[in-house]
């Protein structure tokens, strides 16, 4: 036993590095973000309906005046950092000081731009300290892009962690004593704070020089590499935080709330993509610089196969179980959110994929493909939240963005034929499987099952079929626990 944890842990090869780096990211982030999820349904609880509409408004609003932060200089540093470890200080310096003129202009945007475009009363007094957090929160994201691409995940999980418990208890002081927005807002402010304290004494070492180690002729490549990631994250500004903006014009700060419930939810959800994608971005990165084109797709092809086993029945059971979860995560007060959840849980389809196709683009340095893709879906969801908004209020909105998703990753997955044709397809033992386990889900709803014991009892019978009926990716899963060093 010794011997294998052994091999999983320091076994010198890409697998046992992309096992490690998912297990620390999933102890680090699941376990943390846990944290960071019982305070945010505390918090819905605790300032209502339309006290969670108003913080979740404000939030939302801050983050349309994020694009100029979201440049993607982090992607740019993990990627650099990861093909050329010889010069990660001045990666890492040029990176930094990039990163700071732009989060002067986002705050300067949130400060004063932003309240004009506020259409929900009591909103705009809480940008200040939003626009506190998102900048603490952006400058760590920074320290932990940089960790990724040294693939150091353990000194991710601990700052998340850091600044997840921070969040918790921060929150939860606010919210038993005095539960107002604003103050849940200056806590979410503070805890962001420890997190990049947590995040800056970690890197510590890797600061020096962090004057004489910028490196001017760094700045052009890197802004023109990032450029076309800007432009995706300004669209993707619309995709993510466009709704909530758009429905503060036409309806009021209740139904905001009930869509925020809404849209925790199915984030939560989509986590798990998000760590594949980061545990392979620096193997991809570096597959892409050798011309590994092979590995490259091999990689790709188990990555987006094991993404599709895990989205498939968490849409199925989700719709299936959709008000026995928000009543149960955030009280029968918020059951009107049930149908957008329901509608917005199949956007998990599209979402999940998403990371890993984007990160091929961008390691082969292919990344100005998203721009009009990401244009034309943005366009898509304002255009339909005209039409659809004002009339079915957050139904409109949610299925606004599953149709905004869908076409956003048809036009990614059309394009990436030209560069891999992947075969992620023959998943049809798992469909079955996970339309038995939503069957199953259904009758216990039923009978009366606690809505806990059902997901416990229908997510160990769907795992339990796809190893009962063989499903070739299994192995793969099963695979990185029986490492050797000649893998």
């Amino acid at each position: 036993m010794i011997k294998r944890i052994k091999n999983i842990f320091l076994a010198d090869n890409a697998k046992a590095i992309i096992f490690k780096n998912f297990f620390w990211l999933f102890a680090g982030n699941v376990g943390s973000r846990f944290f960071k999820a019982a305070i945010i349904i505390y918090a819905a609880r605790r300032l209502g309906v339309d006290g969670y509409g108003i913080f979740s408004y404000a939030v939302g609003l801050a983050g349309f005046f994020v694009f100029i932060k979201n440049i993607g200089i982090d992607a740019v540093l993990t990627r650099e950092v990861a093909k050329d470890p010889e010069k990660q200080h001045k990666y890492l310096s040029t990176a930094f000081w990039i990163e700071i003129i732009l989060l002067v202009i986002t705050f300067l945007l949130i400060i004063f731009i932003a309240p004009f475009f506020s259409g929900v009363k009591g909103a705009a007094i809480l940008l200040p300290f939003v626009a506190l957090a998102l900048i603490f929160d952006d400058l760590r994201d920074l320290f932990i892009a940089f960790f990724r691409g040294k693939e150091k995940m353990e000194l991710e999980a601990l700052v998340m962690v850091a600044a997840n418990i921070s969040l918790a208890i921060f929150g939860f002081i606010v919210l038993f004593f005095l539960p107002t927005p604003k103050l849940f807002a200056m806590s979410t402010a503070a805890a962001s704070l420890l997190g990049l304290i947590a995040a800056a004494f970690l890197i510590k070492p890797f600061m020096k020089g962090i004057l004489r180690n910028f490196t001017k002729d760094m700045v052009s490549p890197m802004l023109k590499s990032a450029f076309p990631i800007a432009i995706g994250g300004f669209a993707g500004v619309f995709l993510f935080n466009v709704d909530i903006v758009m429905l503060g014009w036409w309806r009021d700060a209740n139904e905001i709330g009930f869509y925020s419930a809404a849209q925790k939810i199915v984030g939560m959800l989509a986590i798990f993509s998000g760590f594949i994608s980061v545990v392979t971005f620096p193997n991809l990165s570096r597959f892409a610089h050798s011309d590994s084109q092979q590995k490259i797709k091999k990689l790709a092809e188990t990555s987006l196969k094991i993404i599709f086993i895990i989205a498939l029945p968490l849409v199925i059971g989700g719709v299936i179980l959709k008000s026995s979860l928000i009543g149960f995560i955030f009280g029968a007060s918020y059951l009107p959110a049930a149908n957008a959840f329901a509608i917005l849980l199949f956007s998990i389809l599209a979402i999940h994929p998403l990371p890993i196709y984007s990160n091929i683009l961008f390691a082969f340095d292919k990344q100005a493909k998203l721009i009009k893709y990401a244009v034309i879906a943005s366009v898509c969801n304002v255009a339909l939240n005209f039409i659809l908004i004002p009339k079915y209020g957050i139904e409109g909105a949610a299925a606004t963005t599953l149709v905004s998703f869908f076409v956003y990753i048809f036009l990614i997955r059309r394009s990436m034929k030209h560069i891999y044709d992947f075969n992620f397809l023959g998943l049809l033992k798992v469909a079955i499987s996970a339309l038995l386990m939503g069957f199953l889900a259904y009758i216990l709803n039923i009978v009366g099952i606690h809505i806990i014991i059902n997901i416990v009892i229908s997510g160990a019978s769907y795992f339990s079929l796809l190893y009962l009926i063989k499903e070739p990716i299994m192995k793969e899963i099963f695979s990185f626990f029986h490492f050797n060093t000649n893998n």
